[in-house]
């Protein structure tokens, strides 16, 4: 049962910092684990997550990846900002930091396999820039949502903005940055910066059954789907070759036989590695 699964870190009790990630029937779901600190991220979680998304982008088994917070209270609440005058008080050594941040939500963006980051209570800052790394951003209705940097004086970074302009534009990126403001889930949704809001009782339920229909879908269709959206505004060379390459996959596999069989037998498909899902179609 997916949504069992998901909730296991609900009740989390994280005796250090960490990043945790279990794997169950395809999928995974990895959680920030920092409760005492609202999942506060240390370079050192920065640099666990980067890890951990390298090996589950290697890993065939895995079909959708869950991206949350231990507890209930956060999904992250920003950075360690105890840290901040050993590693980021000089300009040698933020350059370090940041680059280790900009790899992290890099690799998290660019990884092939779907993600899902399931966002509760305070997520804020790097919490923030991390859940728009992932594909899909589902919100309980006490989400708490920022980047309050300049309270800081901390410069967001380029890739940072990258990740947060395609969801919000320009426009929606300069209003948190210039108000500081933690903005609640409605506004969040109308600003493009989540994709659904439910109320938070619900919010497991809804996480797994999303990540159910993407485990019971073809991967090579769910891989192709995430790569050729996100190259949907380059207009390039390269990026024509890579959907040629996903589209000929596809076509030459055994999923698309799957799927058209399933459609003609009235059933649900069943694709390699895939687990079935619900009643037969109809």
């Amino acid at each position: 049962m997916i949504e069992k699964f998901v909730s296991s870190f609900d009740n989390f009790d994280d005796r250090l910092p960490n990043v945790l990630c279990s794997m169950e029937n395809g999928v995974a779901v990895v959680a920030i684990a920092n409760t005492s600190a609202r999942n506060a991220l240390s370079l050192k979680m920065w640099k666990d997550l980067e890890t951990i998304f390298r090996d589950l982008s290697s890993d065939a088994s895995v079909r959708i990846i869950v991206l949350r917070g231990a507890g209930t209270e956060a999904f992250a609440a920003g950075a360690d900002i105890s840290e901040f005058p050993e590693l980021r008080f000089t300009a040698s050594s933020a350059a370090v930091y940041n680059a280790q941040l900009s790899r992290t939500l890099r690799r998290v963006a660019e990884i092939e396999i779907p993600t899902i980051a399931m966002l509760q209570g305070f997520t804020v800052g790097g919490g923030c820039e991390l859940a728009a790394a992932c594909d899909l951003r589902i919100a309980a209705d006490d989400l708490s949502i920022g980047i309050p940097v300049g309270r800081l004086g901390v410069i967001l970074g380029l890739t940072e903005s990258r990740l947060l302009v395609r969801h919000i534009g320009v426009n929606g990126l300069k209003r948190l940055l210039f108000s500081g403001e933690l903005v609640g889930a409605e506004q969040a949704l109308g600003m493009g910066l989540v994709d659904e809001v439910v109320p938070a009782a619900e919010l497991t339920a809804r996480v797994s059954t999303l990540a159910a229909a993407v485990r019971a879908s073809s991967a090579t269709v769910m891989t192709a789907a995430k790569v050729i959206t996100d190259l949907a505004g380059t207009l390039d060379d390269a990026a024509a070759d890579r959907v040629q390459e996903l589209s000929l996959r596809a076509y030459d596999g055994a999923d698309l036989r799957e799927g058209v069989s399933a459609f003609l037998e009235k059933r649900r498909p069943v694709f390699a590695g895939g687990v079935a899902e619900g009643e037969p179609t109809r």
